[in-house]
């Protein structure tokens, strides 16, 4: 699509000032911690390029009951409409579907740069039409554009599914919030380039270990949105993104008007109970270990924030992933959501546009592959489970006119009662076992004697060093599933027609 440019509504002066006011918000902020004329200041007016979408679309969220098995193929049992919208709108100016084209900034960093509405937006001038495809450049302010439209349509169909799980969960129940699903059904699309303007600040704040141990100073950055004016249409709206910073004079200051208000209480409510007063001496070595305690802690505030955002994003992970049920569309979705999230929040600190652009690629890649592969998966059982059905068929056909006793002289049951069908290894159990060859016709001895020996082949005594004892771990939990299900007739009975307990 052809591409349009909104103009700078702030100068560069106002953004400082923006800026400033953005990180007084805190009641311990750092004053004057934005100096231009400071070693390492420097401001970068950028345009910054989006795919931008407009859609009309039919959402529908619902509670999914969960299948029993990747071989169930009948229709899922009825589930509980929580939101149901038809014809939903959405606009060039809605936050879901501005998706930042580049990957030069952080994605954090970048939303806040998403137009408004009432932004004027302009087509490119003949000279401006030559703006950079390069991800390597940043010709005249210009960023460059690094993602496709079709993966930013991907992250935008993303966003409005959040958006929907995000409304739906406030009317169900912590339970039921986690099995949500969303059905996005796409009835218009149409699209736009543009690029939204933004003032790049980037500053030193204290000091860091580089890698080779040495203490540097810590560059950090802050992105401060230019397309409305200082007090304009949208003016309320926050546009400016860094990471905040805690000044420890004010800190310590904050610990040394408590522990003096505790001492004076101290003093006067001793009296009244009987008790002696806390020593001054004791009082004083308690304020000055607790004051150099809050300055540090002060100055490794954001390194500590930043650690609490990788704790909070593996414990969100932890309690969603679960592979072994990617057929239900409740758990994928929520698998995908967590790979993006981590692709978007892993150390963003140490933002690098190149291993980033790689990263989403490849993970675009693997998410259209895995549901690419699921539905031949599924396709291929229901087949294999529809050609079973016909036959079962048949045999009663036959049942009804010649009688039982024909029928069971057949030659299409094995001599163990088990179904013989090879290709039926389905999750790769005899495999694991070392049977491929023999699949059903496999004894019960052949399965004993397979699992102990490789058992035995896996036990920690037999695997040296800690990554091949995880290794080896992994692989007997593997090998126990695998053992529990085919040495019980039933469940290997189950197994052969495509299905697990």
């Amino acid at each position: 699509p052809e591409a349009k440019v909104l103009d700078f509504q702030v100068s560069e002066a106002e953004a400082e000032a923006t800026y400033e006011r953005w990180n007084s918000k805190h009641a311990f902020y750092v004053p004057r911690i934005w100096n231009a004329s400071a070693e390492g200041s420097k401001v970068t007016a950028c345009r910054m390029p989006f795919w931008r979408f407009a859609a009309r679309a039919d959402v529908r969220v619902s509670v999914a009951n969960p299948r029993p098995s990747l071989g169930y193929f009948h229709e899922p049992p009825p589930s509980k409409v929580v939101l149901e919208r038809e014809g939903q709108q959405y606009g060039f100016n809605d936050e879901e579907t501005q998706i930042y084209a580049s990957y030069s900034f952080r994605r954090d960093f970048a939303d806040r740069v998403k137009a408004a509405e009432g932004g004027a937006m302009r087509p490119l001038m003949d000279g401006e039409a030559a703006a950079v495809t390069d991800i390597d450049r940043h010709d005249g302010g210009w960023d460059a554009i690094g993602m496709t439209p079709g993966l930013a349509w991907h992250l935008a169909l993303r966003n409005m599914r959040r958006s929907a799980l995000e409304e739906a969960a406030k009317l169900v129940a912590p339970q039921e919030a986690k099995r949500l699903q969303v059905d996005l059904k796409v009835t218009s699309r149409s699209s736009e380039l543009a690029y939204l303007p933004a003032y790049i600040l980037e500053y030193a704040y204290g000091t860091t270990l580089n890698t080779s141990q040495e203490r540097v100073s810590q560059n950090f950055q802050a992105v401060v949105g230019a397309g409305v004016a200082v007090g304009g249409s949208g003016g309320t709206r926050e546009c400016v993104s860094g990471e905040r910073h805690y000044s420890p004079v004010k800190v310590q200051a904050a610990i040394g008007a408590l522990c003096a208000s505790g001492v004076g209480l101290d003093y006067l409510g001793s009296g009244l109970v009987g008790l002696a007063p806390i020593s001054p001496e004791l009082a004083l070595t308690a304020t000055f270990v607790l004051c150099g305690l809050g300055s540090v802690a002060a100055r490794r505030a954001t390194n500590m924030k930043r650690q609490e955002g990788e704790n909070k994003l593996a414990e969100t992970e932890e309690e969603s992933y679960d592979y072994h049920r990617l057929h239900d569309e409740s758990v994928l979705q929520r698998v995908e959501e967590n790979e993006w999230r981590r692709w978007e929040e892993s150390e963003k600190w140490n933002w690098q546009h190149r291993y980033r652009k790689k990263w989403a690629d490849n993970l675009f890649s693997k998410q259209k592959k895995r549901r690419r592969d699921l539905a031949l998966h599924q396709q291929k059982l229901y087949l294999q489970q529809m050609k079973e059905e016909e036959e079962a068929r048949r045999e009663s056909a036959r049942e009804r006119k010649y009688g039982k006793q024909r029928a069971a002289g057949g030659s299409g049951v094995h001599s163990s009662g088990l179904d013989y069908r090879r290709g039926s290894d389905f999750m790769g159990f005899y495999k694991l076992l070392g049977l491929e060859d023999k699949l059903a016709s496999a004894t019960p001895l052949d399965i004993k004697e397979a699992f102990h020996k490789e058992a035995l082949r896996l036990h920690p005594d037999r695997n040296e060093g800690e990554e091949n004892k995880r290794r080896a771990e992994e692989s007997f939990k593997e090998l126990q599933k695998a053992y529990s299900v085919l040495r019980d007739p039933e469940q290997r009975k189950m197994y052969h027609k495509g299905r697990t307990l």
